[in-house]
């Protein structure tokens, strides 16, 4: 079953579609961009050697990120997990601080930016993607995590690296980072954490967005030593989420978007069914948006999601439509 966006409803249009003597159904799939109540974020955060620097920037920007969400009274959990998933490391997957995330009731600037500077003593091995699945699957979310996953709320992760996600089932356990790049065959495949995060959540209770401040695509003189994180990037690509530049001197602007994304402003939707994708029609209220990768509306056939670009995020209080024929469905 697949999981709709936020406040999301799939309505099937009465009758079938001729197309050269095959009869196809038509559906509808509509989406309401409005605040959340309840959500929890999960930041995942590279501890590495390199990292100092960029844990600062992430601390400095957090009240530009929780800005949006005080707003709009979000009923919020933060916690902070770091990317280290060493075998040996005894807290991996663990929750920092105590007790183990933030509400509205905390001091909650003053403990994020406390516990996002995580150091920068752990693994070369950065495995963020294995981190946040570790905290948020049993034992440890009913165990030492307890409490941080709410079955109604949101959940948002937001990755946090300056290098490349080397989650690989501890298949290159022992070695050192360079094996994440040379040996990137041993990894396990960004589609199994898509799913698997998503299957935390289902149609009814809620949704999953995943975001992050990673290396960019092309090379970066102000940080030289940064790797591409493209896998970081395809998991928040898959659930509509927002990725930033760690290379930015500041931090504020990409946590402002986060902050929007998370309170309710969506720009990535999924389908409820696979599309003919020559039918796609794409509306806001009663606007029809035109397919444009910088104006208007793109599709991903591996997500089966459609995605809105510049000027034409949906704003809140917008009812989005997506009418097209079914070629299939998605398992």
């Amino acid at each position: 079953m697949t999981q709709l966006t936020l406040a999301g409803l799939a309505i099937a249009l009465a009758g079938c579609t001729p197309d050269n003597a095959i009869d196809r159904s038509v559906y509808t799939d509509v989406f309401t961009q409005e605040p959340v109540a309840d959500v929890d974020i999960l930041w995942v955060v590279d501890n590495s050697h390199s990292m100092e620097s960029e844990q600062q920037l992430v601390a400095d920007g957090f009240e530009a990120f929780i800005a949006t969400i005080e707003d709009t009274n979000i009923n919020f959990h933060i916690g902070v997990v770091t990317t280290d998933m060493d075998p040996r490391f005894e807290e991996r997957g663990v929750l920092i601080g105590e007790p183990r995330y933030i509400t509205p009731e905390d001091d909650y600037i003053a403990e994020f930016q406390d516990r996002v500077t995580v150091g920068t003593d752990g693994s070369d091995q950065e495995k963020g993607l294995a981190a946040a699945l570790d905290a948020l699957s049993e034992p440890k979310a009913s165990g030492i995590n307890e409490g941080f996953l709410r079955p109604d709320a949101v959940l948002s992760i937001i990755f946090v690296s300056d290098e490349d996600d080397c989650s690989d089932g501890d298949l290159l356990a022992g070695e050192d980072g360079r094996a994440c790049y040379e040996r990137e065959e041993d990894l396990e495949p960004v589609k199994q954490y898509v799913d698997a995060f998503k299957a935390l959540k289902d149609d009814t209770n809620g949704r999953v967005l995943t975001s992050g401040i990673i290396g960019p695509d092309a090379g970066s003189s102000d940080c030289p030593d940064t790797w591409p994180g493209h896998r970081y990037r395809s998991v928040s690509q898959a659930t509509g989420g927002i990725v930033g530049s760690i290379c930015d001197a500041d931090y504020s602007g990409i946590m402002d978007q986060m902050g929007l994304a998370v309170s309710g402003v969506l720009s990535v939707f999924q389908l409820s069914n696979i599309p003919v994708y020559e039918t796609l029609e794409v509306g806001v209220d009663d606007r029809l948006i035109p397919e444009d990768p910088d104006r208007g509306w793109t599709y991903d056939e591996e997500y089966y999601t459609i995605r809105f670009d510049g000027d034409y995020v949906p704003e809140r209080g917008t009812v989005v439509t997506i009418t097209y024929e079914i070629a299939g469905s998605i398992i």
